[in-house]
C-alpha cells in the first residue's frame, strides 16, 4: 500500500504569497466599496442633477459585476457566506476527480518518453555536470566528501575481522601460489639485458659498508687473532697482526669492488650470471630444489609470527590512512585533491564525455519512466486525495488566488463600463 500524508498546517500568515493575496483582496473589496458609496451619493444628489444618472448607472453595474465575480471566485474554494449552494466549494467537492486528473496529466504529459528525451537534450546534463565539477569550490567539496567518506569507511571496519581476513587471504594465496615458478619468472625477467647486475652491485656495496662498522672490525680482528696460535699474545701482537691482515683484506676487497664496478664483463659478474641462471633452472626443473622452496612456503603459511606481522602491518596502515585522510595538508589528501582536480579538468574539457553521459541518461531514463510512470501518477493522486480539504483549498488559493482577485477587479471595472454604456444608449435613444 502506498504511504500517504495528510498535511493540515497552514502556511505562515506573514508569507510573501499570503501578503500579496491579502493586498489583492483588499483592492477588490475597496473597488466594490467605492462603487457602493458612489451609487449612494449619486442616488441621493440625483434630483436636479441629471448627469449623476451616469454615475449611478456606472456604480450600480460595477457593484453587480464585482459581486458576481466575487461569488464565482469564492465558489471555487468554499461556500459563499457559508451557504451550501449547489456547485459551490467546487475544489473540495471534486478533490478526488482533481487528484485523478492531475495524476493522469502528470504521467501522460510530463512523463512521456518524448518529453523526457526532449528535456534531457535541452538540459544537456553532461555539460552542466562538467561545468559544476570544474568550479574549484565544487572540486574541493568533492575531495572533502571523498576524504570523509573514506575515513568513515575505514573507521567502520571491524579491525579484528580485517586482520583475520588479511591473514586468511594471504595464507590462502600462499597455498595456491607456485612460488618457485613465480621466482623463476622474476629472476629470468631481471636477467634480460643483465638488469640483475644491480643486485650484485648493491650486495657488494652493502657488504663493504657492513665490514666498515667498528664492532664488526673488532670481532673480525679477534677471530683472526684466535686462528694465529703461532703468534704470541705478548704486547697484543696477535691483535696487531690481525688488524694488519684485516686491513689487507679490506684493501683487496675495495680493489675488487672497484674492478667489478668499472668492468661490466668482470669474471665475478659472469659468475653471478651463471649463478642466477642456475637458480632459475633449479626453480623450474629441479624437483628437490622446488620441494625445498615448497617446504619454506608451508612453514611461512603456518608460522604464527606471520599473522602477528600482518596484524601489525594492518594496524599501522589503518592508523596512517586515518591521519592522512583527516589532515587536508597531508600528502595523501593533497594527492587526492590533485587527482580530483585533474579528473574534473579532464572531464570539463572532454565533449565526448559530455555526449556519452547524455546518451547514457537518455538510454536509462525512458525505461525507468515507462516502468514507474503509472506508479508516480498514482502516487500524486493518492497524496492529493489524502490532503486535508482546508489545506488543499488554502494551497491552491495561495498560489492562484491573487490572479483570481484581479478577475473581481476587472469585473468591477468592466461591469461599470458596460452599465454606463447601456445607460447612455438607453438615455439617448429614448
Amino acid at each position: 500500500m502506498m504511504p500517504t500524508s495528510t498535511p493540515t498546517h497552514r502556511p505562515a500568515g506573514n508569507s510573501p504569497k499570503r501578503a500579496r493575496l491579502r493586498a489583492a483582496r483588499l483592492l477588490a473589496f475597496s473597488l466594490l466599496a467605492v462603487a457602493g458609496v458612489l451609487y449612494v451619493i449619486a442616488q441621493y444628489f440625483r434630483p436636479g442633477r441629471p448627469w449623476l444618472g451616469f454615475v449611478a448607472a456606472f456604480s450600480e453595474a460595477a457593484m453587480v459585476g464585482a459581486l458576481a465575480d466575487w461569488f464565482a471566485v469564492v465558489a471555487l474554494f468554499r461556500h459563499p457566506l457559508g451557504l451550501p449552494l449547489p456547485h459551490t466549494a467546487i475544489i473540495s467537492a471534486n478533490k478526488r476527480r482533481i487528484a485523478d486528473s492531475l495524476g493522469e496529466f502528470i504521467q501522460s504529459r510530463f512523463l512521456s518518453t518524448d518529453k523526457v528525451l526532449e528535456g534531457i537534450r535541452t538540459l544537456a546534463p553532461g555539460r552542466r555536470i562538467a561545468r559544476w565539477i570544474s568550479r574549484p569550490d565544487n572540486s574541493a567539496r568533492i575531495q572533502d566528501y571523498l576524504g570523509h567518506t573514506l575515513a568513515r569507511l575505514l573507521g567502520s571496519i571491524d579491525h579484528q575481522q580485517a586482520r583475520g581476513f588479511l591473514t586468511q587471504a594471504i595464507a590462502s594465496g600462499l597455498d595456491t601460489l607456485d612460488v618457485s615458478t613465480l621466482a623463476a619468472q622474476v629472476l629470468r625477467s631481471l636477467s634480460q639485458n643483465r638488469r640483475h647486475q644491480w643486485l650484485l652491485d648493491e650486495a657488494l656495496e652493502q657488504l663493504y659498508g657492513f665490514l666498515q662498522h667498528e664492532d664488526v672490525r673488532k670481532e673480525l680482528v679477534q677471530a683472526i687473532a684466535r686462528q694465529m696460535e703461532f703468534v704470541p699474545s705478548t704486547l697484543n701482537l696477535d691483535e696487531r697482526v690481525g688488524r694488519a691482515i684485516l686491513q689487507r683484506l679490506y684493501d683487496a676487497l675495495q680493489t675488487v669492488l672497484q674492478a667489478v664496478r668499472e668492468d661490466h664483463d668482470h669474471v665475478l659478474r659472469r659468475r653471478f650470471d651463471e649463478v642466477v641462471l642456475d637458480i632459475v633452472d633449479k626453480l623450474m626443473r629441479d624437483k628437490t630444489f622446488r620441494e625445498r622452496v615448497q617446504t619454506i612456503q608451508t612453514e611461512l603459511r603456518h608460522n604464527p609470527e606471520i599473522g602477528s606481522a600482518l596484524s601489525a602491518i594492518w594496524d599501522e596502515l589503518q592508523r596512517w590512512l586515518g591521519e592522512q585522510l583527516g589532515d587536508t595538508s597531508a600528502p595523501l589528501s593533497r594527492r587526492l585533491a590533485g587527482a580530483v582536480q585533474e579528473l574534473a579538468e579532464t572531464f570539463a574539457n572532454s565533449p565526448r564525455a559530455h555526449i556519452w553521459i547524455d546518451a547514457q541518461i537518455a538510454s536509462i531514463a525512458p525505461p525507468l519512466i515507462e516502468r514507474y510512470r503509472r506508479t508516480l501518477g498514482l502516487f500524486i493522486s493518492v497524496q492529493v486525495k489524502a490532503w486535508n480539504d482546508t489545506f488543499l483549498v488554502d494551497q491552491i488559493e495561495l498560489n492562484i488566488g491573487r490572479d483570481l482577485q484581479f478577475i473581481r477587479i476587472n469585473g468591477t471595472l468592466v461591469g461599470g463600463l458596460v452599465g454606463l454604456i447601456i445607460y447612455t444608449a438607453t438615455h439617448f435613444l429614448a
